[in-house]
């Protein structure tokens, strides 16, 4: 979770579910999410039986055309959106294996399709859907499960383009 206080965070820790825990991390960090897979490992009532499912869900995404869209900005969105799921998932993947869980990656419309001025957003979720048809068939004999969500019209539904964001 990129912030405790937000409203999403709040319901989710309103449910007060022994079996839900929102943990906030920079998905771009490997010190933060091993500590994360630290502290999940810990609030577990038995490790050994692992953790039931994982939700990737952290993204961030930008507008511009391609010729005037800054190389940084490509890395900065496919540090978030493609490597944050990659590292996440790998770290948490041991624990999601004991159980044969399940994991959840949100992906985008956009990553089935191209779309003008959306290319940093767009090659990522590209590569989300990529990594995760490839877990899938991975994890299919390890009883694992992989699922992809691909919401559309997402920026009317977020604070994506916020103007405190923009």
């Amino acid at each position: 979770m990129k912030d405790k206080g937000h409203d999403g965070v709040k319901e989710l820790d309103s449910l007060n579910s022994d079996r839900l825990r929102t943990v906030q991390l920079n998905v771009c960090s490997s010190e933060e999410v091993e500590k994360a897979v630290e502290i999940v490992r810990s609030s577990l009532k038995d490790p050994e039986k692992g953790m039931w499912g994982l939700v990737n869900n952290a993204g961030i995404s930008t507008f511009g055309e391609v010729e005037f869209t800054s190389l940084e900005t490509y890395k900065q969105v496919a540090e978030v959106n493609l490597w944050g799921t990659v590292r996440m998932t790998k770290s948490f993947l041991p624990l999601i294996r004991r159980a044969k869980g399940r994991v959840v990656n949100i992906s985008s419309m956009l990553g089935r399709m191209a779309n003008p001025a959306r290319s940093p957003y767009c090659i990522t979720k590209f590569g989300v859907e990529a990594f995760s048809d490839c877990l899938r068939y991975e994890m299919y004999p390890l009883g694992v499960k992989v699922s992809v969500v691909e919401p559309g019209n997402f920026i009317a539904a977020t604070s994506l383009y916020s103007p405190e964001s923009i």
